[in-house]
């Protein structure tokens, strides 16, 4: 059982049931948390939460991040505050899931004798997902300081928080996670190295960033309630129609912030208990302690793929500019597919007339084709209709031409 993966726990190579232990193996001293662990890994409860619920989370929780960088790359969103910022933020929250759910596809429905491969999956493909991981909580923090700047200070903001700075942190945080994923593979073999590596890192991913936006929400929830919050909106109609407008935006916005940081709050706090559980015991052993940590693997790896789905249903939910560009966005695509339809239905019809032009002619009679020619010789009613009416304009001409000699 490794429970050095803050994102999501690994899956044991040796699982062991404790349906085929004797009765005196479920005494409260000898029972551990592999044990049980293995069990539920194999039982009805493993297969459902792991292998079809966190996949069917992990997949959606990827469409919606497609989603929303498709509609962040917008020209409407790109003047957006940390767009820079949600865009790196749902790349992260697309690269953690997923490669931290390979292990458990390959353990479900892989083949039968994949203990090697979970084995490679475990040491070179989950300290990825461990560095997506630390750069999602930095990002959240980065977002989170930014808009506090963007509320407090606006006139430093337009310089402190421009997008090329937001450029800068994502490229920082980026290479930070970078590094404190490059201990993983040097100190692989040496278990001594590994603890205190799981404590660093720990302390760098999960516990730093959890505190930091513990203290910054408390903070911009404060500032918002005493500036742009219920206690000041009478204020709004002493403005200007543009004024209100952008106060009122700009309080939606931090309402989203606030939200994305308080989703991020509550479900980072299991795995945060989990891991410093982890690091004071990895294999606690007592029914008690057993159980307890088995819960808190089952409930931080289902809040972890929640948190990291969740952003695009935030976005829709709070900001109005965000569902009006994926509404447009929508309304193309449905153009497009309908250009399509109707693009095969004129070549269907180009094509139906080619072959009508193609077919032979039916051959007629030359008595058809003089009566063809006598109808057509005839005047139809609406020449003759101008030729009524142009005759007496040509003969007035002639006239006035005459009476103008005359005289």
């Amino acid at each position: 059982m490794h429970t050095d993966i803050p994102l999501t726990t690994s899956i044991p190579l040796n699982t062991t049931s404790t349906t085929n232990l004797p009765l005196v193996s479920f005494d409260n001293i000898t029972i551990c948390a592999d044990q049980l662990i293995g069990d539920a890994l194999e039982g009805l409860s493993g297969r459902i939460i792991w292998g079809i619920i966190q996949l069917i989370l992990m997949i959606l929780g990827n469409l919606g991040n497609i989603l929303t960088l498709l509609v962040l790359n917008r020209r409407l969103m790109r003047k957006g505050g940390v767009n820079n910022l949600l865009q790196g933020l749902a790349i992260s929250d697309i690269v953690a899931p997923t490669l931290a759910c390979i292990s458990h596809i390959i353990y479900y429905y892989g083949p039968k004798n994949n203990q090697n491969l979970i084995h490679l999956v475990n040491l070179f493909v989950m300290p990825i997902a461990t560095g997506a991981t630390f750069c999602s909580n930095w990002i959240v923090v980065t977002i989170t300081s930014f808009r506090l700047m963007i509320v407090v200070k606006p006139l430093y903001s337009q310089v402190y928080c421009s997008s090329e700075n937001e450029r800068k942190a994502l490229i920082v945080i980026f290479l930070f996670s970078i590094l404190s994923i490059v201990p993983y593979y040097y100190y692989r073999s040496q278990a001594d190295a590994l603890d205190v590596i799981k404590v660093i890192s720990a302390g760098l991913s999960l516990l730093g960033p959890w505190v930091i936006c513990v203290i910054l929400w408390i903070l911009l929830i404060r500032i918002v309630n005493r500036e742009i919050g219920t206690k000041k909106s009478k204020e709004f109609i002493l403005h200007s129609e543009v004024v209100a407008q952008r106060l009122k935006s700009k309080s939606r916005i931090t309402r989203m912030v606030l939200i994305i940081c308080f989703f991020n709050i509550i479900c980072q706090l299991p795995v945060l208990v989990l891991t410093i559980f982890g690091l004071i015991d990895g294999n606690p052993c007592g029914h008690l302690k057993a159980f307890t940590f088995v819960c808190l693997l089952f409930l931080s790896n289902l809040l972890l793929i929640v948190n990291h789905s969740i952003n695009f249903f935030i976005y829709s939910l709070t900001n109005s500019k965000f569902r009006y560009s994926l509404r447009v966005m929508c309304r193309r695509c449905c153009f497009i597919k309908d250009c399509c339809k109707n693009g095969k239905q004129t070549q269907r019809q180009l094509m139906k007339s080619d072959d009508l032009r193609k077919s032979p002619r039916p051959i007629t009679n030359k008595s058809d084709n003089n009566s063809y020619t006598n109808s057509k010789s005839r005047d139809s009613p609406h020449g003759m209709m101008t030729v009524r009416t142009t005759n007496p304009s040509r003969f007035n001409r002639n006239n006035n031409q005459t009476g103008r000699a005359a005289v």
